[in-house]
């Protein structure tokens, strides 16, 4: 026994001290990984020489003496800091994700070799304009002399997966958009949210839960029902879990100069994402003799995206327009690689490809394309439908054309400095459709919703269209000029926040479903409350944390008799709430607990498996029921007020409240955090705490200052969603615009700049992006190589 005893122990030290040794090298080689920002490097693919500075925080100032030259230093730095997040970027896009981690990226691969998005990056680029072609080329050598001189070695996380990688190509850039689009245009995912509902839920119940869908609004799109029998809802199954789940937001506004006390316009923008660390944005700025760029630039893109040139600024929201639609195709019954149309049976195009797989066998995937697009239902394993199964879905999507110029709007939206070259920047835009707020030095404020929106025939888009009957499903595209868009309207004041751009007098469709209003009120209720602004105003408008949502709903949760004491205390405390979702109150947890409860109650019975479909909160379809269809109720409880009663119950056990004392200790924060952790070394014991961002943050998912909670029960109301991103432009001074990103400008844990932002973002601060005083500033001099 004292043999084994002695072994057991030689062991537990032997693993201990290898687990002391493995850190202790990861952590060297993370640390010798750290970007240089000094010295003086020689490289090819420069005429002239280029200047980095680097801010203590991080932030970067390129001078060079052309827009070319300073994005090739923007492709450099973007290396320097980002290259991981670049990688898995493009393996992802181009479905090489399975390669490198194995088996659990086979499923990604598929989608997005399906989709055809590397193959089509690749062709966009040559209907591309000169100039955009020519930047795109100065970006790809930039990271590519990062990738061929580099003093350091590659990101650990890279070597760790035994990536060594490719020279960074142009369409490598495009393909970044192609993943924004995939992110931001959430329609087939409603579509099949709609008809997975049409199975379980009678159109009344579905206007309940969907107020906004119009109703007579058919349950298809055709003339004729479409058969959802259970081989339909399985063959919706078959889509990938990346198509399944959406949740896009922003807010935006631009004042006019009448409305400012400068007299030049101001203009605020803060995109919401997914938070992550790295996250998507970085700032920089770049400084020409023509021209001087300042914003959010994304690692993979040359520019900005968001930003100004000083004498334009420029802010996006998603548009939550239709341009997607899922095609249900019937297979020809005696030929399995044709489907039916009105012309007859029509082959498939079809071709196969080989994923690789790390750890297995490489797999061979047969991609169809139909005459409306690929056949997405393919992309899941094939024993998800039944044996016999006579139809297919595939994706109509304007994004899946060759000819998609929307490089060319971002380079044109960086140069422009009149809304004569904002308007030439939009006509090149395909898609994601976006809008796309602007202003100027002269005083024009307006925006455009730019994009290819499809005009269908016969049929909404809100479900799958069956095409056997049709011949056409599209009769061609709103026309450019009848785009929704606004030129320094007579109010001075334009804002969107993912609210419907255009009334019910709007010609064209562009879609069936709206997110609520509520932030879009919030906004304009704070700007009419004074005639003119202040950069500070806005800055305090953008970190508003009241929810007009929880102020709409709470006075009906609230009707009911309190059944004890401790419920009592709980009313009391929320009907003294004034809506702040602020983290270090407690009613914001009990409200939001108690709406998740409630939600619960009234529609996880009556959807079954399919309630995950509402998506995170559906506050609307509760209030549907406390005002007008109040059998739901019934279905569950004696009356609303019994259910009210049982879901508060329920509600204070899940924030663990036994007692008055305990409910106000509860804070907002004890469970209202970000928790932006680096992808690979967040899920790893040890390192992950180091590689994790984790902070308690105000908000709500329908407050201004965003912070949607998550409604997964393994991270109940962590702050998973928001901005990412806030930036607020003066056009009477751009040099004094802010910015604040939610995690830091480094990709590496061991850096000061991973999470250095995380702070100041949660507390509403901001930086100017403006160059430092060299004696501040790091240096790197970057300068053409010559010959020997």
């Amino acid at each position: 026994m004292k043999h084994l005893l002695r072994w057991l122990l030689y062991l537990s030290c032997g693993v201990a001290a290898t687990l002391v040794i493995a850190l202790t090298i990861g952590g060297l080689w993370m640390y010798a990984s750290l970007p240089e920002t000094d010295g003086e490097h020689a490289l090819p693919g420069l005429s002239q020489p280029v200047e980095i500075l680097r801010d203590s925080e991080g932030l970067v100032t390129i001078r060079s003496d052309s827009l070319a030259e300073g994005v090739f230093a923007l492709g450099y730095v973007h290396a320097q800091e980002r290259l991981t997040q670049m990688e898995l970027m493009r393996r992802i896009g181009r479905g090489r994700l399975a390669e490198v981690i194995g088996s659990a990226g086979l499923e990604s691969d598929r989608l997005m070799r399906t989709l055809g998005f590397g193959r089509l990056s690749d062709a966009a680029v040559a209907n591309l304009e000169s100039e955009t072609r020519s930047l795109l080329q100065s970006y790809a050598d930039g990271v590519n002399a990062f990738l061929e001189h580099r003093q350091t070695p590659l990101p650990l996380e890279l070597a760790l997966l035994g990536i060594e990688p490719d020279p960074w190509r142009p369409a490598d850039s495009v393909l970044w958009g192609k993943m924004m689009a995939i992110q931001l245009s959430g329609n087939w995912r409603q579509e099949l949210r709609n008809a997975r509902l049409d199975t379980v839920l009678e159109d009344s119940q579905m206007q309940t839960l969907l107020p906004e869908l119009p109703a007579d609004s058919p349950a298809t799109l055709d003339a004729a029902p479409m058969d959802l029998s259970e081989t339909h809802a399985l063959l919706l199954e078959a889509l990938p879990e990346e198509v399944q789940a959406y949740h896009g937001a922003s807010n935006v506004w631009a004042l006019s100069g009448s409305r400012s006390e400068s007299g030049y316009p101001l203009l605020a923008n803060d995109p919401h994402l997914g938070l992550q660390a790295p996250g998507t944005w970085f700032l920089a700025r770049i400084e020409t003799p023509e021209l001087t760029l300042a914003g959010a630039t994304a690692p993979g893109v040359p520019l900005v995206i968001i930003g100004h040139n000083e004498q334009a600024a420029w802010g996006i929201t998603t548009t939550h327009s239709d341009t997607q639609d899922l095609v249900v195709e019937t297979l020809d019954p005696e030929n399995p690689d044709a489907y039916l149309t009105p012309e007859g049976p029509q082959p498939f195009e079809s071709r196969e490809e080989s994923i690789p797989v790390r750890f297995g066998d490489n797999e061979r995937l047969r991609i169809r394309n139909g005459r409306f697009g690929p056949v997405v239902s393919d992309v899941r394993d094939g024993d998800v439908l039944p044996a016999g199964n006579q139809s297919v879905i595939a994706l109509a999507w304007p994004i899946l054309q060759e000819g998609d110029t929307t490089a060319d709007s971002l380079v044109r939206l960086n140069q422009a400095a009149t809304w004569t070259d904002f308007e030439a920047a939009m006509r090149r835009f395909v898609g994601p459709q976006q809008n796309i707020f602007y202003a100027d030095r002269t005083g024009t404020i307006g925006f455009y919703t730019p994009g290819l929106v499809p005009i269908r025939e016969g049929y909404d888009g809100s479900r799958p269209v069956d095409a056997k009957d049709r011949n056409d499903i599209w009769s061609g595209f709103i026309p450019f000029e009848e785009l929704p868009h606004a030129r320094s309207p007579e109010g001075g004041q334009l804002l969107n926040a993912n609210n419907r751009i255009a009334g019910p007098d709007y010609p064209h469709n562009l879609g069936t479903h709206w997110p609520e209003p509520y932030r879009a009120e919030r906004i304009a209720s704070l700007l009419e409350q004074k005639e003119s602004h202040t950069l500070q105003d806005m800055t305090e408008l953008q970190n508003d944390h009241l929810s007009l949502m929880a102020r709409d709903l709470l006075p009906l949760m609230l009707e009911f008799q309190s059944a004890n004491s401790l419920q009592e205390e709980a009313k009391a405390l929320l009907s003294n709430w004034n809506g702040q979702m602020a983290r270090d109150q407690a009613a914001p947890l009990l409200f939001q607990a108690w709406l998740k409860t409630l939600q619960d109650a009234l529609f996880a019975g009556p959807l079954g498996r399919y309630y995950g479909e509402l998506g995170y909160w559906n506050p609307r379809a509760v209030k549907t029921v406390l005002t007008r269809d109040r059998q739901w109720c019934e279905e569950i409880a004696a009356d609303c007020s019994e259910l009210l009663q049982e879901s508060l119950d329920e509600a204070l056990a899940l924030v663990s409240v036994e007692t008055a004392s305990e409910l106000k200790a509860l804070q907002w924060q004890d469970r209202h955090r970000t928790h932006m952790a680096h992808p690979l070394f967040g899920r790893l014991p040890l390192l992950g705490e180091l590689a994790t961002i984790d902070v308690g943050t105000d908000g709500g998912d329908f407050t201004i200052n965003r912070g949607t909670p998550s409604a997964r029960q393994s991270s109940l109301f962590r702050h998973v969603h928001g901005p990412g991103l806030r930036a607020v432009f003066d056009l009477s001074n751009p040099d004094e615009s802010l910015f604040m990103t939610a995690a830091g400008q480094s990709g590496n844990p061991l850096s000061p700049l991973f999470g250095n932002f995380a702070e100041p973002w949660r507390d509403g601060r901001y930086v100017k992006l403006v160059a430092p005083a060299l004696e501040d500033a790091d240096r790197m001099r970057l300068t053409p190589e010559t010959g020997d």
